[in-house]
């Protein structure tokens, strides 16, 4: 996505979603330059001193979407993974569904 981040992390992180974007660019994703650098200054406010309402809610907020997205990324990894596990199953037993050489060469000595 190459327009601009603007607005709340919701708002840039459902945009995002809403493109319909490949596994490939969901496990790649990472919030826009701007978003990091706020949440950075929401997370120094929180360990040098109290936040206030506001910023609680919007800390909150970003912890909500990592959690969202990290859970959206777990299951797309497992699914792929195990896409390519039944991929690789499916590969072994069309090579392997018949007899082998030495199977036909022991049936043969009978």
């Amino acid at each position: 996505m190459t327009k601009a981040a603007s607005g709340t992390v919701f708002d840039v992180v459902t945009d995002f979603l809403a493109s319909r974007p490949t596994d490939e660019e969901m496990l790649a994703y990472v919030i826009p330059p701007d978003l990091q650098a706020r949440l950075d200054s929401l997370i120094e406010i929180d360990a040098t001193s109290r936040l206030t309402a506001a910023q609680r809610e919007e800390l909150g907020d970003f912890r909500f979407v990592d959690d969202v997205m990290t859970r959206l990324r777990a299951k797309i990894k497992g699914r792929l993974e195990q896409e390519n596990s039944d991929n690789c199953g499916d590969a072994g037993a069309e090579s392997g569904g018949g007899a082998s050489t030495a199977d036909a060469d022991e049936q043969e000595e009978d």
